[in-house]
């Protein structure tokens, strides 16, 4: 008889010899094995979705904003029964963009930059009500459509702005010290920003702006759990994707910080009373100083004022302006 150390039993059966496993642990021990094996793999690739996804969509949430194709069309200024002149403005940081100086009566002068990545021809009815009330009027392409790089949300285009200034004081048949700007949504934002360091634009209209675009667009993460994880992720991604292709702080993306710098020197925001931005409004004008004012425009969504209000639009902008620099 085999000793009690034995493992197995040899059974002799039709000529043929066979080895009988005791049954045991060896078995039990691979199928263990195999099941944590897989646990660990799974728990891996969700901890490694559960970052990569969110990672990933702010990468792909901001770059898509940056890198946003040109949007222009064929529009001039011949569409409305005016002179007007074709132009080519000098970047500062290399390049040049085009733009559309229509002369008007007088000599004062609203400066129009475009919205995110519009042409020179996307505020030309809104051109047209200031010249037909007697001013000159500058407008130009956004950074897409000239070629200067991807846009930067407002940001970097303080520096065409001041590029398209420097324009306007070239002119002798601009009056350097009547000269306003005049923008909608980013373009709203480029205008306070541009006008807290550029002194010489005497009088400021930004429609439906953002006040801080990282606090308002990326916002603070939830207080806890999986929601919490990928909105924290989610920003940071976004906020890491805007430095690296632009090399600029989203932090600074933020007129809210800087509007107080352009008193005394009057500003008029407006806004819809139906867009997301509204909080926007509200954080400028508390930091604004008393020559800013803000005008809801009831049942408005993001930039169809006019189209709500005509009327008051007109007149509420006209003599704003009229007010500043006439």
């Amino acid at each position: 008889m085999p000793g009690a150390g034995h493992r197995h039993a040899s059974v002799t059966r039709s000529g043929f010899r066979f080895r009988l496993n005791r049954p045991g642990a060896p078995s039990q021990s691979r199928d263990r094995r195999y099941w944590l094996r897989l646990a660990v793999f799974f728990l891996a690739a969700l901890t490694l979705a559960l970052v990569a996804i969110p990672t990933f969509l702010g990468f792909l949430f901001m770059t898509g904003l940056l890198y946003a194709p040109c949007h222009s069309g064929n529009l001039t200024p011949a569409i409305y029964d005016y002179a007007w002149e074709d132009v080519t403005i000098q970047a500062r940081t290399g390049g040049e963009f085009r733009g559309y100086f229509i002369p008007g009566p007088t000599a004062a002068t609203i400066l129009m930059p475009p919205p995110f990545n519009a042409g020179r021809e996307a505020r030309l009815r809104q051109a047209e009500m200031l010249h037909r009330h007697g001013y000159s009027v500058l407008t130009f392409e956004s950074r897409p459509c000239a070629g200067l790089g991807p846009h930067s949300l407002g940001q970097a285009e303080v520096a065409e702005v001041a590029d398209a200034l420097d324009y306007l004081l070239g002119r002798q048949d601009v009056d350097p010290e009547r000269i306003g700007v005049y923008g909608f949504s980013s373009a709203g934002a480029t205008a306070v920003m541009a006008a807290a360091r550029l002194p010489a634009l005497r009088a400021v209209v930004a429609e439906g702006g953002y006040g801080d675009f990282a606090e308002e667009t990326l916002g603070p993460s939830p207080d806890r759990g999986l929601a919490a994880l990928f909105q924290y992720l989610f920003n940071r991604a976004a906020r890491l994707a805007y430095r690296l292709v632009t090399g600029l702080d989203i932090n600074n993306l933020s007129p809210k910080d800087v509007i107080g710098d352009i008193e005394p020197r009057p500003i008029l925001l407006i806004y819809g009373s139906r867009e997301v931005s509204m909080i926007g409004a509200r954080s400028q004008l508390a930091a604004a100083g008393e020559q800013t004012t803000l005008w809801i425009v009831e049942g408005a969504g993001h930039g169809n004022y006019l189209d709500i209000a005509p009327s008051e639009y007109e007149a509420r902008i006209v003599g704003f302006f009229d007010k500043a620099l006439k």
